[in-house]
């Protein structure tokens, strides 16, 4: 919620009926002008003391309510993502800005799932990357899950992609829920023929369409093909088929890009800065024209380079994160990656997000049942910082994913 300002304002009085005489008038005068300077300086004090209070915060306290908005275009900021399932159903999925100094909590949305949406599941299909956060054993703990968790929303968080099971039939459909509950199915009413099996629901970054993979039969119930397709929002909805692939298992459908956004099947998938190199699954490879979307025949033809990759630093370098000691690795042929980035340790670290800038990257830190988030220099013996759970930032718990570093 907004905080409006109330402003103030002073209405002059007129003037007399009667003439004054210069020393009168010019009492009157001075009197009227201190009165307007006492309560102009009131009004600023007023103003900057609101200023000074942090958002949301009356009388030194803080209300979830005003503390932030919906407001995600802001720089210099950390997002992080949430679940907390339904009773067997549903479920609310909240997204939160941070400031990675001071963890001011600056932006909040969140998006009621509809009760047939896929949320946790015994069985490998549907598949959607809202299962990395919401089931319990899964945990993102690495930049593969949260690219996946990524791709669920649009650029600043307005719409969330979703995939709904009907318990009857098992028809699988996709769509998107926006920040007011308000479910919209894509794949609409099915009429009498092929059951629709719609899965991996992911949202192109600029909201104009809802990318997924499905099963299409040709010639009867066992004779099925892969394909990559979207739907776009405006209009019918129709199904727009980009690429046919082979076994889709439990991988999930990943957006990499903004305009247009380019869809990558694979555990993992990550866009160069300049637009002109994938990295996915440990691959490196040369974007494709035309926005085609990227099948794992395409990924297994890429350039391996033997590094458990959380990302890219710059244009030429990607953060390798191996043996949880993080390195940065330049990707020309034959090079080995650099020192060790942060200290000799026993703990099982999992890099997620890195800054605009390439400098700083933050990781989950497991030790038995303990989890920490950290912030660490990309510098090699670096040291790294934990953030401490204080504040508003420690109603997160340990199954938060940090999902972008804007």
């Amino acid at each position: 919620m907004r905080i409006k300002k109330q402003g103030h304002q002073l209405h002059p009085g007129g003037e007399s009926a009667h003439p004054r005489t210069r020393n009168a008038w010019a009492r009157g005068n001075t009197t009227a002008t201190l009165l307007s300077l006492v309560l102009a300086a009131s009004l600023v004090a007023c103003s900057s003391a609101g200023e000074e209070r942090g958002p949301g915060e009356d009388a030194g306290q803080r209300s979830s309510e005003t503390a932030t908005s919906g407001d995600f275009t802001q720089q210099n900021m950390i997002i992080t993502a949430v679940c907390s399932p339904g009773n067997g159903s549903g479920g609310v999925i909240s997204v939160d800005g941070w400031n990675p100094q001071s963890w001011k909590h600056l932006a909040h949305a969140e998006f009621q799932l509809p009760d047939t949406a896929i949320v946790e599941s015994d069985r490998a299909t549907p598949n959607t990357a809202v299962r990395q956060l919401c089931e319990p054993d899964e945990l993102p703990a690495d930049a593969g899950d949260v690219t996946a968790i990524r791709s669920l929303f649009d650029q600043d968080f307005t719409k969330m992609a979703v995939v709904t099971e009907d318990p009857q039939t098992e028809a699988a459909h996709v769509g998107y829920v926006d920040r007011a509950g308000k479910f919209t199915d894509l794949t609409g009413n099915e009429g009498f023929g092929n059951t629709p099996h719609e899965h991996n629901a992911a949202f192109s970054r600029d909201g104009s369409a809802v990318w997924f993979t499905y099963e299409a039969s040709d010639s009867g119930y066992y004779s099925t093909k892969n394909r990559i397709a979207s739907r776009a929002l405006a209009g019918d909805h129709k199904v727009v088929d980009q690429l046919e692939i082979g076994i889709v298992g439990e991988t999930n459908l990943i957006m990499v890009g903004r305009t247009p956004s380019r869809a990558v099947l694979a555990s993992s998938a990550f866009l160069s800065p300049d637009g002109e190199r994938l990295l996915a699954e440990g691959r490196v490879l040369d974007v494709p024209a035309e926005g085609q979307a990227v099948g794992p025949d395409l990924v297994e033809k890429g350039r391996d380079i033997s590094c458990g990759s959380g990302g890219w630093l710059d244009n030429d370098t990607v953060l390798c994160s191996t043996d949880g000691r993080f390195a940065a690795l330049d990707i020309a042929s034959g090079a080995k990656p650099g020192a060790p980035i942060v200290p000799s340790n026993d703990y099982n670290n999992h890099a997620m997000v890195i800054s605009p800038d390439g400098q700083r990257f933050a990781f989950l830190s497991e030790k038995g049942a303990a989890k920490n988030y950290y912030l660490c220099d990309t510098k090699p013996g670096s040291t790294p910082q934990k953030v401490e759970r204080t504040g508003e930032f420690s109603t997160l718990g340990d199954t938060a994913a940090f999902i972008e570093w804007r």
